[in-house]
């Protein structure tokens, strides 16, 4: 264990780790960019879910904290005795800040503050899971009463939020409080790992996952759920495929990502309608715990979500050089300038995204967007902005290392 008297000791409260999933990813990452910086980050957290394929992703989470301490009975609403071991861990270990992820957890995040005079900062990443007719409907969700209120009750002193649309949406539940407690902050990417391939580099990749010159690829790379619309993607590149004779390339979609075993069973099925041209054209990766070699491999990244927090998939894809296509829900207006770093497309319009997926055929129009991704992805989401404005929310002044 490293020296910590003379290092600011930050606090990170999640319910629950999905090693698969984007939160742990931005942990990880702004854990490692604070550790850069001098910043021990302590992390409690409940259940933690991982298997042989994402313990890359809990290796290194493990590696960018201080301690973690992996509570299984941790719950959104407090126990009394994890309420003082807490409280006890935030004396012992000199806490300064206590940062909790997630709305459910604000309770916890709001008591240990009181109790432990901590300053309090809280992060939303906002999520859905479940069927179809759910997720279709996220988008128009609202908070009930009853959400409003211990919203409001347990509101942090300040709240990150990953996109403008985020910000919009909560502004609207505050009761009595100013605008300026809600904060933009964007997910940060390691932009140095996540770069442009070299031609030999771009080459070797393609080989590995079997792709031919005239093949065109498109990369959903999310977890498996009826959320990140897979079914439109599937939809878009069949007509593609069988309505466009004239076209010389081949198109290819690979999926990368896991999900629960019935959900995973159930969008497989739209590529399995017994025709041998859906098997030569999809093809089901599985989790990787790092997607830079698929992603050098593409030749466009498609997300047609139905809602989203940030999406860290995009940005990831954009500082690679790969043209990113998605619909206008959380993040999609930060990161993408429309027609110019992707393209933008409504909702459930599958037509819409054919056409995106078209016009990136063009190698011309590939190629001059693609530096337009690199340059807004080095720009504004790396790792260092994302710290930057982090430690200003969490009152620490501290020089770059």
């Amino acid at each position: 264990m490293t020296e910590t008297a003379a290092r600011p000791n930050v606090l990170f409260l999640v319910e629950v780790v999905n090693c698969n999933d984007g939160i742990a990813s931005y942990c990880e990452t702004l854990a490692t960019g604070m550790q850069r910086r001098g910043v021990n980050i302590y992390l409690v957290s409940g259940q933690v879910r991982s298997d042989e394929k994402s313990e890359y992703k809990r290796r290194k989470l493990e590696a960018a904290v201080e301690e973690w301490h992996e509570i299984a009975a941790l719950r959104k609403l407090p126990s009394l005795s994890i309420f003082m071991r807490l409280v006890k861990l935030i004396r012992e270990r000199k806490i300064t800040v206590i940062n909790v992820h997630g709305l459910g957890m604000l309770m916890w995040g709001k008591l240990l503050s009181l109790a432990t005079g901590v300053r309090f900062v809280a992060t939303y990443h906002p999520s859905v899971l479940g069927n179809i007719e759910r997720v279709q409907n996220a988008p128009k969700a609202r908070f009930s009463p009853v959400q409003i209120a211990f919203f409001n009750l347990f509101f942090p002193d300040k709240l990150i939020l990953l996109s403008e649309a985020t910000r919009e949406q909560l502004r609207e539940y505050l009761i009595m409080r100013r605008g300026d407690a809600l904060v933009k902050v964007y997910g940060g990417i390691d932009t140095g790992h996540f770069r442009p391939p070299s031609a030999a580099e771009r080459a070797q990749a393609r080989q590995k996952f079997g792709l031919a010159e005239n093949d065109f690829m498109c990369l959903l790379a999310a977890r498996l759920a009826w959320v990140k619309g897979h079914d439109l993607l599937i939809q878009s590149i069949r007509n593609i495929r069988d309505g466009n004779a004239s076209l010389s390339l081949r198109m290819k979609c690979f999926f990368v990502g896991s999900g629960g075993a019935d959900r995973e069973k159930e969008i497989r099925s739209y590529t399995y309608s017994g025709d041998e041209k859906d098997n030569e054209t999809f093809e089901f990766l599985g989790f990787m715990g790092d997607v830079r070699e698929v992603l050098w491999a593409a030749d466009a990244c498609v997300l047609p979500s139905r809602f989203e927090g940030f999406a860290l998939s995009i940005v990831e894809a954009m500082a690679t050089g790969l043209v990113p296509v998605r619909t206008p829900t959380g993040g999609a207006s930060d990161q993408i300038v429309d027609g110019e770093t992707g393209f933008i497309v409504p909702f459930e319009d599958v037509p819409a995204l054919e056409q995106a997926i078209m016009k990136l055929t063009n190698p011309a129009t590939r190629q001059t967007m693609a530096a337009n991704c690199i340059a807004r992805a080095q720009k504004v989401f790396g790792v260092e902005p994302m710290v930057d404005r982090t430690l200003r929310i969490y009152d620490l002044s501290l020089d770059r290392r």
